[in-house]
């Protein structure tokens, strides 16, 4: 409001303080001098009085439907003293309806059908060339269809929800049976979870490391095959990169490899640093047998063309 009325930080600091309750959501992106970002708006009851604020909470994963929060009011305007105050895009606006309305994660329209799924398990891939960890949902529609959701994420109202073994409110594209939708809008309304924590350690950015865990935890294993675009055709390139250096691009699990990657670095580091002596005779002394250092080096070498992580750690171990 700054221009026309009390600074952010004036109400935060000397507004009034009045009891409430959020009972509407309102999400949403606003296009502004070439940019675009996110808006949350707010409804909250004030005994009656419904006031509609738009307002950055941080942190915003503990921000649930229904719960109780301190709004503090000068004139006509309004904040809601909740964490950090974070004083960007703050507004008064029109009451959000009650309920959530989600327009970046909401449910999706053009006669998606309603129904529920399972979320069976959780996985990570990278992303953005292996700059992101994306999570993956292996989910199970009510009609018995199986699917993947890539880039699967609660919103912050629902960070409580989402976990392996529980099951949400979800829909399925008319015409593509596995493609489905969690509604995550409704699975809020339906489980607000005022007063509870996220799920342990975030679901978006887990990277847990594949131990079983119980229903509502995030339980992530390495994802289930599907990438973005770009590491797509950065597998593309990284596939006819290795073929012409003659490395073995099909060189299948690295867990079944009868020389561990331990070894292979162990012999790498050493043939670097032993410019002088066969590199054949080098990897013999790290329990290679004589005369298999080319295929190992191969298989090895095909295996970092095409994983991010294994190539992350080769760097590592070398630099």
């Amino acid at each position: 409001m700054g221009l026309f009325g009390p600074s952010f930080m004036k109400v935060w600091q000397q507004g009034t303080p009045a009891e409430g309750k959020i009972v509407g959501i309102r999400r949403s992106t606003v296009s502004e001098d070439e940019s675009t970002y996110e808006v949350e708006d707010y409804a909250v009851d004030l005994g009656g009085e419904l006031l509609g604020i738009r307002q950055k909470l941080s942190p915003r994963q503990e921000v649930r439907l229904g719960m109780p929060v301190t709004v503090h009011r000068q004139g006509k305007a309004a904040v809601i003293r909740w964490g950090a105050p974070v004083e960007n895009r703050w507004k008064t606006v029109k009451p959000p309806a009650s309920g959530i309305e989600d327009k970046v994660d909401g449910p999706p329209r053009g006669g998606w059908a309603s129904g529920q799924a399972e979320i069976l398990d959780l996985g990570t891939r990278a992303g953005m060339l292996g700059l992101t960890t994306v999570t993956q949902a292996k989910v199970r529609f009510n009609d018995g269809t199986e699917a993947l959701i890539d880039k699967y994420a609660p919103p912050f109202y629902a960070s409580h929800l989402g976990g392996k073994g529980t099951t949400l409110p979800a829909l399925q594209h008319p015409r593509d049976a596995r493609k489905i939708r969690i509604d995550w809008p409704a699975a809020a309304v339906a489980s607000p979870g005022v007063g509870v924590a996220p799920i342990a350690g975030g679901i978006e950015s887990s990277t847990g490391s594949g131990s079983a865990m119980s229903a509502g935890e995030p339980n992530t294993h390495p994802g289930f095959g599907k990438k973005g675009l770009l590491d797509r055709m950065q597998d593309k390139v990284a596939a006819t990169t290795g073929g012409m250096m003659g490395f073995d691009m099909n060189a299948g699990p690295a867990a079944e490899d009868p020389v561990s990657w331990e070894t292979f670095i162990a012999a790498t580091v050493a043939i670097r640093d032993d410019p002088t002596t066969p590199a054949d005779e080098v990897a013999q002394r790290h329990g290679i047998p004589a005369g298999e250092w080319a295929a190992v080096n191969k298989r090895w070498m095909g295996r970092i063309m095409t994983d991010w992580k294994l190539g992350a750690a080769y760097g590592e171990a070398l630099s």
